[in-house]
């Protein structure tokens, strides 16, 4: 009795401070403050609980059980704003259970999750927010959403970005925050160079020669680690051509992927040297130098470099070129609820909770593309956003099962074509056969 009575004062004192005291972290609907406060709390709570009778109107007091939400998070505590209002809507309805918003840094995100399919199994959290590309790996640690889900439920979203999420046919998380991978361009180099925005390969091409002034600046950059195949099977979406289909299997050896790598053959005469040694961070960090003209890259590396050097760099995320319109290739975070958890039934309503557009459009102030045509709207000025926004209802993404397979392909193609191994196409049929072969 006496705990619940602590917990009690404890929950209301923390109340209190939060309106005094600067938060250091979000949980549930309330913030936990400074931990020299809360010690003060608990030795008063103490102090008071030893009276008689005290509390006493608190007899069939029950404190509530709490459900853990892990999310990854780069930046300010206080940018998680809008997801601890839909904790605190959830929270309202609920006296019996809270959920706990526990941020950890993004660089710690594979560590855990890895962990807890592992050794820490039961240091798992309840909910955990997990990257799309990272469902086949962990999806054993993951319960599937595939019957919890009604089909209007699902309808809430594009097409595109429920296939995110679902892995060897089974639904495993719901959207969290979606991105996009575009053209990062420098718009003040384009300017000066009486250039406009360029909306082809072509286009792109004829902009990285002219731009193109080495060693102080290069054209573009090209990456030549795994980054390599997914930029290659960019470009052959952009030529009309697909990766893989139920009928045929993977399609990589076609005329769309020859005119993609002879395109990138083009293009490494622009780039940065050797280009088949850097890997896509080394290049974001080329282009945050002002030493790269453009770069393929996606939309949240674009949103952290804006914010730490606020006005130094005049750039814009474009979409995609391509020949008829352009192509937007969508990465994601999905909400996912931990099996085994204690809560399950709990967790569900959460998620069910976030199918909801009113949901999603809350989650959108985190900065992202809407999950669906009613799920709120990006500002058409946005310099990140806008132009993703604009080609989401047609948009890709590689599959998430399989997906580590294929860009190895892919990049092993780029290789034995840049270095003059084989021609294009030897090189696309090598790499499809690799495929077919591999178990």
């Amino acid at each position: 009795m006496l705990a619940a009575h602590l917990q009690t004062l404890t929950d209301v004192t923390a109340r209190a401070a939060a309106k005094w005291s600067r938060p250091s972290l979000l949980r549930g609907d309330y913030l936990v403050v400074c931990p020299r406060f809360a010690t003060i709390a608990v030795i008063v709570a103490a102090g008071i609980l030893a009276a008689p009778g005290a509390f006493a109107q608190t007899e069939g007091y029950q404190p509530p059980q709490f459900i853990q939400l892990f999310v990854w998070h780069y930046g300010s505590i206080l940018e998680l704003k809008p997801i601890q209002q839909l904790i605190a809507q959830y929270n309202a309805t609920h006296s019996d259970y809270r959920i706990i918003l526990n941020p950890h840094p993004t660089a710690a995100a594979y560590e855990r999750l890895q962990a807890w399919s592992g050794p820490e199994r039961r240091a798992a959290p309840d909910m955990v927010v997990v990257p799309s590309a990272w469902l086949p790996q962990f999806k054993s640690l993951l319960r599937s959403l595939e019957v919890a889900l009604t089909t209007s439920q699902r309808e809430v979203f594009y097409p595109a970005v429920v296939q995110l999420f679902t892995s060897a046919g089974r639904l495993h998380a719901v959207p969290w925050r979606i991105g996009g991978r575009g053209l990062l361009v420098r718009t003040d180099l384009l300017a000066e160079a009486g250039l406009s925005a360029p909306q082809t390969w072509e286009e792109v091409a004829a902009a990285a020669e002219k731009l193109h002034d080495p060693p102080d600046q290069y054209g573009i950059g090209l990456p030549g680690g795994p980054g390599g195949g997914e930029l290659l099977a960019e470009i052959i979406w952009a030529c009309g051509g697909t990766l893989h289909s139920e009928d045929a299997g993977y399609t990589l050896a076609t005329e769309p992927g020859t005119q993609a790598i002879e395109l990138v053959n083009r293009l490494a005469q622009f780039a940065q040297p050797q280009v088949l040694t850097w890997q896509e961070a080394e290049l974001e960090r080329l282009f945050a130098d002002g030493r790269l003209a453009m770069l393929v890259t996606d939309s949240w590396w674009v949103e952290r470099i804006g914010g730490e050097k606020p006005g130094q760099l005049q750039m814009k995320l474009l979409s995609l070129p391509a020949q008829d319109k352009p192509v937007g290739h969508l990465i994601a975070e999905g909400l996912a609820i931990v099996n085994g958890s204690d809560h399950e039934r709990q967790c569900l309503e959460f998620v069910r909770m976030l199918c909801q557009p009113e949901s999603q459009a809350k989650l959108l102030e985190l900065g992202g593309l809407p999950s669906g045509p009613n799920c709120g709207q990006v500002n058409d000025q946005d310099s990140i956003y806008a132009a993703l926004a604009a080609s989401i209802d047609h948009s890709r993404s590689l599959p998430a099962y399989g997906r580590p397979k294929l860009l190895d392909a892919l990049q092993w193609a780029v290789y034995l074509s840049l270095t003059g191994r084989q021609e294009p196409s030897e090189a696309l049929a090598a790499a499809e056969k690799a495929l077919v072969d591999s178990p």
